[in-house]
C-alpha cells in the first residue's frame, strides 16, 4: 500500500463517517430532552459506525506501518493503545477515544430498551469535536510518513 492509496481510504472512512453524522442529526434535536426506545437505538448504531469508522483508520495505519493487529479478545483495546504509543493519537484524543470504546463494548453487549439519553447525551455531544480532532491527527500524521 502506498501513502496515497493510505489517504485515500482514510478519505473515504471520513465520508462514510460525516454521512453517520448526517443521520444523526436527524434524531438529535437540540431542545428536545425525550428520546423514544428507536431514536435511542438509532443514536446508539451510529455512535457506533462513528467508532468502527475510527478503528478502520487507526488499523489501515498500522497495516500500512506493518504493525500485526491481532484480533485477539483485547484487540480493540490494543489498537488505541498502540495508536497512542506510535503517537498517530494524543493522549487527550486516546481519552476521548477511550469513552467510545467503552460505548462500543456496552453497545454489543446491550438490549436497546437498556439505553438511556443522560449516557448517550455527553457521548453525542462530544462526537463531532471528537472526530474533527482525530481527523486533523490522522491528516498530520499522515502528511509526515516518509
Amino acid at each position: 500500500m502506498t501513502k496515497k492509496q493510505l489517504r485515500e481510504y482514510c478519505e473515504a472512512e471520513f465520508e462514510n463517517i460525516d454521512s453517520v453524522l448526517s443521520e444523526l442529526a436527524f434524531v438529535i434535536k437540540p431542545k428536545k430532552q425525550k428520546y423514544s426506545i428507536a431514536d435511542l437505538a438509532a443514536t446508539a448504531t451510529f455512535i457506533h459506525n462513528c467508532y468502527n469508522g475510527i478503528e478502520n483508520v487507526l488499523k489501515r495505519i498500522l497495516v500500512y506501518l506493518n504493525i500485526d493487529t491481532k484480533e485477539t479478545p483485547t484487540w480493540h483495546k490494543d489498537l488505541l493503545k498502540i495508536s497512542f504509543d506510535r503517537k498517530i493519537i494524543s493522549e487527550r484524543l486516546y481519552n476521548a477515544l477511550s469513552n467510545y470504546l467503552s460505548f462500543r463494548h456496552f453497545f454489543v453487549h446491550a438490549y436497546s430498551f437498556t439505553l438511556r439519553w443522560e449516557e448517550l447525551k455527553p457521548l453525542v455531544n462530544s462526537l463531532e469535536s471528537t472526530l474533527i480532532e482525530f481527523k486533523t491527527a490522522i491528516d498530520k500524521y499522515i502528511n509526515n510518513l516518509d
